[in-house]
């Protein structure tokens, strides 16, 4: 089903700002009506978030953090595309019952007995259910049984605690697949675009620092086509081991005569929160880079359920929360989210605290669900401002209040990741280096 968004590339003029009134402001001015003498100009949010995006690629410390929305951009010209939860819900259940896909009966009749109903049916085709529901309680029921059990109940191959750590597993290895949807072909515009733009940052100012909770390569890809270097915990050696020390390592240029050395451009800090689909854990806890199909390998994820919370405090996972929290204490800091939604508490607990705390804390924050889609949608053209309900999710709520209290640190925009990226003023200035990299670029692009 398509709405405002559907197929819209991306652009700054799709963006509308929150205002204090509680308004949602369109990006171009609205010109008076030459046919009413009565009507005046109104400016549009263009200037004034252009001058809060061009204070945030400027401060001394910018993050980002994005959420799965900003995969979704992401295009693949095969059916593999960035999935939502609901994609997650039916990867899973062809998944589960692939020994016995006529009637479904081993993934709904789980669904059945830790939920009590099924999603209802729509078009003769069940809709999706909560995926991150459904795995959660699976792990408090798969918890319960064997607090409960023997030792030879524990074991049994044909007993309801292996079935059900049958079920989690096979379920986490749909989700696993299904994320792994990014290859060399994949259209990386948007990320490729924020990359570009902030690697023009000065090399005297610390390195922009990217946080995700996507399990996908598209930072990874966008970086690797454009030469860019992504400082990720890992080590640069045969197997590349990871260790949080490696977050204090550089990239310098040293000339072959003399001892100068120079900070080379274009080197980010990525931190993935909720782990990659390329990390595994070897059976003494190490924590490698590796796509292998190996037993003895275990993924490093945080699958989606509602004890992440408690995930979080693992490492590797500790690690990257703890840069988190640091970072958002840092004086003027600019913080950019995109595609996050604010569900998760042991994300959004850390940036709320932030904003208590930290007056020199800026935050941009844009989601293209605090509009109805239908509302932009409306002919003839919406209105220049719109009203829309404040959203209902806690922390978003609370965000967008703050517009209305009039914080000046706040800026609240409804539009998608690739929208901001088109927003994001070009900084000036750019080193030999990166201008050899824009020429080679282009050449790339000519068809020969």
């Amino acid at each position: 089903m398509s709405d405002y968004w559907t197929n819209k590339p991306g652009a700054a003029g799709n963006l509308r700002l929150l205002t204090r009134e509680g308004k949602w402001l369109a990006w171009e001015d609205q010109e008076a009506d030459p046919s009413d003498a009565s009507t005046k100009r109104i400016a549009g949010a263009k200037g004034r978030v252009n001058e809060v995006l061009t204070q945030a690629v400027h401060a001394t410390n910018v993050l980002t953090l994005l959420g799965s929305g900003a995969s979704f951009c992401a295009k693949n010209t095969g059916p593999l595309q960035a999935p939502g939860m609901s994609d997650l819900w039916h990867a899973a259940r062809k998944k589960v019952c692939e020994d016995n896909i006529e009637n479904y009966s081993d993934f709904d009749n789980v669904v059945l007995d830790v939920i009590g109903a099924l999603p209802p049916e729509e078009k003769g085709e069940q809709r999706a259910g909560d995926i991150e529901n459904l795995l959660s309680l699976c792990k408090m029921k798969l918890e319960l049984l064997e607090v409960r059990a023997k030792e030879t109940e524990k074991t049994d191959p044909i007993g309801p605690i292996t079935k059900l750590k049958a079920f989690i597993e096979k379920a986490e290895g749909a989700i696993l697949e299904k994320v792994d949807f990014v290859d060399q072909a994949t259209a990386l515009t948007a990320h490729r675009g924020l990359i570009q733009k902030f690697a023009k940052r000065a090399v005297d100012k610390p390195r922009v620092k990217v946080f995700t909770t996507n399990y996908d390569l598209c930072v990874e890809e966008a970086a690797s086509r454009l030469g860019v270097v992504l400082i990720d915990g890992f080590s640069h050696s045969a197997e590349q081991r990871f260790n949080r020390d490696y977050f204090q390592h550089d990239t310098v240029r040293r000339q072959t005569s003399g001892t100068k050395a120079d900070y080379i451009d274009g080197v980010f800090h990525l931190y993935k929160l909720h782990g990659s689909i390329d990390w595994r854990r070897r059976t003494d806890g190490v924590v490698i880079r590796s796509r292998a199909r190996d037993s003895t390998l275990r993924p490093v994820l945080i699958y989606p359920r509602s004890t992440k919370y408690q995930e979080a405090f693992e490492a590797p996972y500790l690690d990257m929360f703890a840069a988190l929290q640091a970072s958002l204490r840092e004086p003027d800091t600019a913080l950019l989210v995109a595609g996050f939604g604010f569900a998760d508490d042991h994300i959004s607990a850390p940036i709320w605290s932030a904003l208590e705390s930290n007056l020199s804390l800026r935050l941009i924050l844009v989601d293209p669900s605090f509009i109805p889609a239908v509302k932009l949608d409306a002919h003839p053209a919406p209105d220049h401002l719109l009203d829309a309900a404040l959203p209902t999710r806690k922390y978003q709520n609370k965000i967008t209040r703050l517009v209305l209290e009039g914080d000046p640190r706040v800026t609240v925009l409804n539009g998608r990741f690739e929208d901001l990226v088109e927003a994001i003023p070009a900084i000036t200035g750019e080193s030999d280096r990166q201008r050899l990299q824009m020429r080679l670029d282009q050449i790339r692009d000519v068809a020969i």
